[in-house]
């Protein structure tokens, strides 16, 4: 069989490898040429240097998601078509997706016939809008003189030695490491001068053979130069001659182009108005990658650039800078750059320099939806974690002996079963950001879940993949209490959160994105899923103090005679004792939880399943619990027994309350110093206890921001 090859360049973007490689056999097959991408930050960077033809796009991908992905690809490649693809979607993202520019919706699992069709049909509106479609200005970085701005004296150094080298005629060289901004500085460096082209030479091309044809227009060895305009130099005669990656060239290579240049375009000469800027890498301090030759010819003057890393004082001017840029670039109105972020990023290593800065804020600028760039779009623009400069690199992962001390560590410095001492600790995020699927409570759709790094002092805030709106989480957006806890804030609802904020109080992970539909996948109706998403994701402590709420006085809501009833006293921790007393097989049961680190919760409480009686099977319906005839989202009990799964643990329903409690008390922003004695409660007085903490907070006088980690509302 004879396939027809080269048919159309088409982008995978999903996280599930078995997709991925499901995909690029099927399109390989039908001539397609395939590349792959496993997040959205990795799909943007191949988009910019591949331009393919279509991307097929998962919504549900760590990082940037899906529908962010696109809003950015639009952005930088109009022409690429977008087939978007979700095993978890629903009617709102598919319209969504269709108005940013998407030309397809595509649910999972698909079909051969379903996938072809949808590539056929976008590569085929493709070629017929092309014609059309303006062709856009390549995207370069706005204003070169940014590159080089910062209060540093290395800074300063640079601009000197752009401007003085600016005023000679001779050959200049330029040295820095990978993405430093050599060639933005031989371009200040002509822009500064007489004019006439610049002329770049590309020298990791050039070989023994062809090096001479390709500069001078040399055919044969020892003919002189004619000027004929064949070679580049010619081309570059009254301008720039830009010889760039000199370092890739073999030494032997190296010798050779030094003679030709000293012969072909000498230094003192002013006959043909060349002048010739040379980029090489370092070899250390201050020590080119040169031959001794090349650099003799180099040697009338220099420009040193240093690293990012040598300089971090220069990175908020450089952020600011850029940022305005690119946001004039991209016609954005952005009035307010929060400093919690620029100091996220000036502890982020950029290994790439000022070239990686740029292309990472050029992504936080596109992803910004107002008019104050805020922390979150630092997650939402896909850096994964904010790694300090002295982290260190190549370091296999932590044995679970050495994370079981640094767990004992971190509970040593809570101070918690110990009189007197409050529960402090250190504020947390992940490391990485993570994917969780599953189906909604009340829905019974399927949805899913994005967990992405945030800096200090942002809180927990939850994201509509849909909408692009953010809502942090915090007792003020409460909306319903009926059957789960369901937060509102504007146009963003976002059900069942009890479940997702039980394990992130757990965890003491107090800054986090959590990207979302309009629902949290409720799993198997526990939280041990989560538990295990957060682990994977890793947990980072960060350079700011997590306070807790101490209870200093008896509080108490509800009927403790007869009703639900909940109250709390001061305590050295946090406790809870839970009474449940509900007809058989229920009956009389308790448990009594006192916190000790995550992974005692998750071995303890995570596993506890939420609850409800077959009786009221019609109410749980209409909750979408047993939605498709799917019950195992939850523990059914008749009027003799557990009809559908065996039980976790003897109390596991009382277990499952304090899950909840746990949860709802995260709205506070803090985690929460006191003993809380509990009978039949649930979310509604778990609500109003949360409301009477915050009353007593305030009756005594403590300011409000001391009780809230989030800056997106305080109580």
């Amino acid at each position: 069989m004879v396939v027809e090859m080269n048919k159309g360049k088409i982008l995978v973007v999903d996280d599930e490898e078995n997709i991925r490689g499901a995909l690029y056999d099927i399109l390989t097959d039908e001539g397609y040429s395939v590349s792959l991408a496993e997040d959205g930050e990795t799909a943007l960077r191949m988009i910019r240097a591949e331009a393919p033809h279509l991307v097929l796009l998962d919504i549900w991908i760590p990082g940037i998601d899906g529908i962010q992905t696109l809003k950015i690809l639009k952005k930088m490649s109009s022409g690429t078509e977008v087939v978007v693809m979700s095993g978890h979607g629903a009617i709102d993202t598919a319209v969504k997706a269709t108005k940013l520019g998407a030309f397809d919706f595509i649910e999972k699992p698909f079909s051969l016939e379903t996938i072809l069709k949808s590539v056929a049909g976008a590569l085929a509106a493709r070629e017929e809008a092309e014609p059309l479609a303006p062709k856009k200005p390549a995207s370069g970085p706005y204003s070169m003189e940014s590159w080089f701005s910062g209060p540093s004296i290395l800074a300063a150094g640079t601009r000197s030695a752009i401007e003085n080298a600016a005023k000679r005629n001779g050959p200049i060289l330029i040295t820095g490491p990978v993405g430093s901004g050599k060639e933005f500085a031989a371009r200040l460096i002509h822009d500064k001068g007489e004019g006439g082209r610049f002329i770049k030479v590309e020298c990791d091309s050039l070989t023994d053979e062809n090096y001479r044809e390709t500069i001078f227009g040399l055919p044969a060895k020892g003919a002189g130069w004619s000027g004929n305009g064949l070679g580049l130099a010619a081309q570059a005669r009254g301008g720039t001659l830009f010889l760039d990656k000199l370092s890739s060239l073999s030494l032997k290579l190296q010798r050779k182009l030094a003679k030709s240049l000293t012969d072909k375009l000498p230094a003192s000469s002013e006959q043909d108005a060349i002048r010739v800027i040379g980029a090489a890498l370092e070899k250390g301090k201050n020590v080119p990658i040169l031959s001794k030759p090349l650099a003799g010819y180099f040697g009338g003057a220099s420009v040193t650039i240093s690293s990012l890393a040598e300089r971090p004082e220069d990175i908020p001017e450089l952020v600011e800078r850029l940022v305005r840029g690119l946001a004039e670039k991209y016609s954005k109105r952005i009035e307010k750059i929060d400093s919690d972020l620029i100091d996220s990023i000036g502890r982020t290593v950029f290994k790439g320099n000022t070239r990686e800065l740029y292309n990472f804020l050029e992504l936080v600028v596109l992803a910004c939806e107002g008019v104050d760039l805020t922390g979150e779009y630092i997650s939402i623009a896909g850096k994964g974690s904010f790694a300090p400069s002295h982290a260190d690199e190549g370091k296999n992962e932590k044995t679970k002996k050495e994370k079981a001390a640094d767990e004992a560590a971190a509970l040593a410095r809570t101070g918690a079963g110990q009189p007197g001492k409050k529960l402090e600790t250190r504020q947390r995020t992940l490391k990485n950001s993570v994917v969780l699927c599953g189906e909604g409570l009340h829905s019974g759709l399927k949805t899913g879940i994005i967990l992405s790094p945030l800096p200090p002092h942002s809180g927990i805030v939850f994201w509509d993949i849909s909408s692009g709106q953010s809502m942090p989480a915090l007792i003020e957006n409460v909306r319903s209490t009926d059957y789960s806890t369901t937060l509102a804030s504007g146009d963003v609802v976002i059900k069942t959160v009890e479940h997702i904020l039980s394990a992130l109080h757990s965890y003491r992970i107090s800054n986090l994105l959590i990207k979302i539909g309009d629902e949290a996948p409720i799993m198997d109706g526990s939280a041990i899923e989560f538990c295990q998403i957060i682990e994977k994701g890793g947990i980072e402590e960060q350079d700011a103090v997590l306070e807790p709420i101490i209870i200093d006085r008896a509080l108490s809501v509800g009927d403790p005679i007869s009703g639900s009833y909940l109250a709390v006293e001061p305590s050295d921790g946090f406790s809870v004792h839970y009474f449940l007393d509900y007809p058989q097989p229920i009956g009389e049961q308790d448990h009594f939880y006192s916190y000790e680190s995550g992974s005692h919760y998750k071995g303890t409480i995570a596993p506890a399943r939420t609850f409800g009686f077959l009786k009221d099977i019609r109410v749980l319906e209409e909750a979408g619990l047993a939605s498709g005839g799917r019950l195992s989202n939850v523990i059914l009990i008749d009027d003799e027994k557990v009809i559908n799964t065996p039980l976790r643990f003897d109390n596991e329903p009382a277990r499952h309350k304090i899950l909840d409690l746990i949860g709802d008390l995260f709205l506070l922003g803090r985690p929460v110093q006191g003993h809380f004695i509990a009978r039949k409660s649930g979310h509604t007085q778990n609500i109003a206890m949360v409301e009477k903490i915050l009353e007593s907070c305030a009756r005594s006088g403590s300011p409000a921001d001391k009780y809230q980690v989030a800056g997106g509302g305080k109580a």
